[in-house]
């Protein structure tokens, strides 16, 4: 009870003085934040008058709130919180039945159980909630301003109220300090404002050169004077407002800086000037190439206070350069090409070094001799130059001899305007005969383009209003000679290996021959998920599964791609190339296997009968692509004939068909797409009839170009038809394969329901999904091996006849693949 009692006082004070403390509170935190600065002896004395006012009535409102508890109240506040209020119980008195002993022994044994709950008692805890009696949460003001006082307060409130109240406080506040200074570096330094009225003694100051020196006195600008040697101007004071002087001036050299009152020193500074030196910049790497022919430049520059700018210029070194063929003429003047170097996103570091990676590829100086000038410049507009770094400006290689002709032939036309005839006459000869070296019917006709813009320019002489058109024709065309139709796996792989075969004979950089390799594997990964998805859409889904779940094959060609780059890098070369061989043959036999597989299938359900009409479509479409082609050819022959070829060439594109017989048949296969539309099983999503369904609208709009004679535009069409006829059979393969998974899932649930269809061909139990175990003996202990040959011999019987359920058949080969 009596530390119940104490908790209870602890309470009633709380609940009494709280309005006292917090306004006491606060009107500290006023006074260390500075109020008293602000207000004159007069007012502070109001003010303290008001606030003791103020005080004294919240301590009366206390003292009358306030009430001392005394010890039956604490029993019964202690009391109140135990079952059956034990403590009063232990005073009560039976008031009947004193004479009765048995009434007696019943409150005898009742006081035993209220003792016993009574030993049970806690101290009160003290209530120190006073949200209900503070809604507007002061006591919480008072308490925040309190803190952010004691954390950011200048001065102690009770130094601030001392100074206010002494007798010549009015004057102090009124004449404040007789002068003031500060040195500001400059920004791009990074260093502090330095307050100079903290500087003591006469030890030098070291401060950074351009640094604005401020001082300012307070009085007559008369009684102050001021002498300084750091700017190389004489500074003075001047009055700024009534009563105040000010100077300003640049720190420029050592100095020292004076100011006097009268005359006696007031202040004197010594200050060294630090000098701002040139940023320095040089090469950190030599320039390389990247793989696809970006240029690298790694520099790195210095600067004491930090780099805010970097560029770096490249010029023709014509002196260096091979005057031969299309650079035999005199060169038309450029500019320097100019390209700024990246910098951190700090610019204030002392040492920078970073990589521009640029591709300047198509820049007519690439692959010739440059000379590269690097400037770094600083905050102040100084600069630092590494000048005369001779080397060769990096370009893409082109390592089809077809698309680095036209990178030849690009180069010199955008060399010189004079080279504009010779260039037309090695794309002429070129073109001659097309179907002898283009196996790129778009990059030939990419080309064809040029050379009719580049003729009738030459023939005008506007050659420099059409230099730069031709010239991106030229370069588009050398690259899709160089890639190929990217979207065709097997292209793409077998120029993989031609130009990695080309660089170990060449004896090509270890750069060059990882390049080459990384790409390889890319294009090797490609054509195989391409075999699968051809497998998939032509119904082969077990082939295709088979296809991409070979770990072992995949390792070994992975295996021997790293030998190969092994090799290579040790220098031997002809094994590298020996094992490219290997992997050529590795994969033929991939494919292979996949042919077989198709060769085995039958015509098999509605789904794969379309999926037999798509492809049967795409190969009449290609044929018809491959016919326009030729036409086009034809076309060409016939306007050089024109244009002054000899009458007497032949034409060996031969007579063919006309572009009218083409338009009839491509006329044809579009009709064809609308029954193959009509007929596409309930697999079949939306995206394989949208995929026909434009596949159709290119096949009429190739006819419509046929029928007018702009058989360049139905080549594209019929382009667009191929890649949607693509679209359309992987995607309808993927709707097949989806469908038949669920098939089987459902063949699964049914079979465990129904007895007669629980076993498979050979009479075991199916099990889960893609198990082949047994309980069973299926093999005798005596001829167990005559036994295995004879299942064996069964199971291929059975797998070779083709009349057998498709499903089946896939069990059966997929037994055989097991063996």
């Amino acid at each position: 009870m009596a530390r119940s009692r104490r908790a209870m006082v602890l309470e009633g004070l709380l609940r009494a003085f709280w309005p006292l403390a917090a306004f006491l509170a606060a009107a500290w935190a006023a006074f260390a934040f500075g109020i008293a600065e602000a207000l004159t002896r007069p007012q502070m004395l109001a003010a303290l008058g008001a606030l003791g006012l103020a005080a004294l009535g919240l301590a009366l409102w206390g003292l009358r709130h306030f009430r001392w508890p005394s010890r039956a109240a604490a029993r019964a506040r202690l009391d109140a919180g135990l079952p059956g209020r034990p403590l009063e119980t232990l005073e009560d008195r039976p008031a009947i039945g004193r004479d009765d002993p048995g009434a007696q022994a019943v409150w005898a044994a009742h006081r035993a159980r209220m003792a016993r709950i009574a030993a049970t008692a806690r101290a009160l805890r003290p209530d120190l909630r006073l949200a209900a009696r503070d809604p507007w949460a002061l006591r919480l003001a008072a308490l925040v301003a309190v803190v952010a006082a004691l954390v950011f307060a200048r001065d102690p409130a009770v130094e601030s109220v001392s100074a206010a109240l002494a007798p010549d406080a009015a004057a102090n506040v009124a004449a404040g300090p007789s002068y003031e200074g500060w040195a500001e570096p400059p920004v791009y330094s990074g260093r502090p404002t330095l307050y100079l009225s903290e500087v003591s003694g006469a030890a030098p100051v070291s401060l950074p050169q351009g640094t604005r020196i401020t001082l300012r006195v307070y009085g007559s600008p008369e009684s102050f004077d001021l002498s300084e040697a750091v700017s190389g101007s004489s500074a003075r004071l001047a009055e700024a407002a009534p009563g105040i002087a000010c100077a300003e001036f640049e720190l420029a050299r050592d100095g020292s800086v004076t100011l006097r009152r009268g005359d006696g020193p007031l202040a004197e500074w010594t200050f060294l000037a630090e000098p701002d030196a040139a940023p320095t910049i040089t090469l950190a790497e030599p320039v390389a190439g990247e793989p696809m022919g970006e240029t690298r430049i790694v520099y790195r520059a210095e600067d004491d206070y930090g780099i805010v700018g970097a560029r770096a210029e490249i010029a023709l070194d014509l002196d260096r350069v091979d005057r031969r063929y299309g650079l035999r003429a005199a060169p038309e003047e450029r500019p320097a090409l100019a390209v700024e170097l990246p910098l951190p996103m700090a610019r204030t570091a002392a040492e920078v070094e970073e990589t521009l990676v640029e591709d300047f590829s198509q820049h007519p100086w690439a692959g010739l001799p440059v000379t590269i000038r690097l400037t770094a410049e600083d905050a102040i507009g100084q600069t630092g130059v590494a000048e005369g770094i001779a080397t060769i400006l990096p370009g893409r290689r082109f390592y089809d001899p077809l698309a680095a002709a036209l990178i030849e032939q690009r180069r010199d036309l955008l060399w010189s305007e004079a080279n504009a005839w010779r260039v037309l006459q090695v794309l002429r000869a070129v073109s001659y005969r097309p179907e002898t070296v283009f196996d790129n019917t778009r990059a030939y006709l990419v080309m064809r383009m040029a050379l009719r813009r580049l003729a009738g320019a030459t023939e005008a002489g506007t050659v420099p209003s059409i230099r730069d058109e031709v010239a991106e024709a030229l370069w588009l065309a050398a690259v899709l000679l160089e890639d190929g139709n990217l979207g065709d796996a097997a292209e793409r792989l077998a120029r993989a290996k031609e130009r990695l075969a080309e660089a170990l004979r060449n004896d090509a950089s270890d750069e060059e021959i990882a390049r080459l390799m990384d790409e390889l594997r890319d294009a090797t990964r490609d054509y195989m998920e391409q075999l699968a998805r051809e497998a998939i859409e032509r119904g082969q889904t077990q082939q295709a599964e088979r296809q991409q779940g070979q770990p072992m094959s995949q390792d070994q060609i992975q295996a021997l791609m790293d030998r190969i780059q092994e090799l290579s890098e040790q220098g031997r070369k002809a094994e590298a190339e020996a094992l490219l061989e290997m992997l050529q043959q590795m994969l033929e036999n991939m494919e292979m296997q996949l042919a077989e597989g198709q060769s085995g299938s039958g015509e098999g359900s509605p789904g794969q009968q379309s999926m037999q009409g798509l492809a049967d479509a795409l190969r009449e479409q290609q044929g018809l692509a491959d016919e326009s082609f030729q036409q086009l050819q034809r076309e060409f022959r016939q306007g050089q004939l024109g244009q002054g070829m000899p009458e007497g060439e032949p034409d060996e594109g031969g007579a063919g068909e006309g572009p009218m017989d083409l338009a009839q048949r491509q006329e044809a296969l579009r009709q064809l797409m609308d029954a193959l539309r009509d007929g596409l099983p309930g697999a079949a999503g939306d995206a394989v009839r949208e995929a026909l369904r434009e596949a159709e609208r290119n096949m009429g709009e190739a006819r419509d170009g046929l029928e007018e004679g702009d058989t360049s535009g139905a080549l594209d069409r019929q382009a667009e038809a191929i890649d949607d006829l693509r679209e359309g059979m992987r995607a309808l393969g993927e709707d097949l394969r989806r469908a038949e998974a669920g098939g089987d899932q459902q063949g699964a649930a049914s079979g465990q329901a129904s007895a007669d269809r629980s076993d498979d061909p050979l009479g075991r139990p199916v099990g889960t999904r893609g198990s082949l175990g047994t309980n069973q003996r299926l093999l005798p202990e005596a001829d167990a091996a005559a036994r295995a040959r004879a299942i064996l011999d069964e199971i291929r019987r059975r797998a070779g006849d083709l009349g057998r359920p498709e499903l089946e058949l896939d069990y059966l080969r997929r037994l055989l693949d097991q063996f």
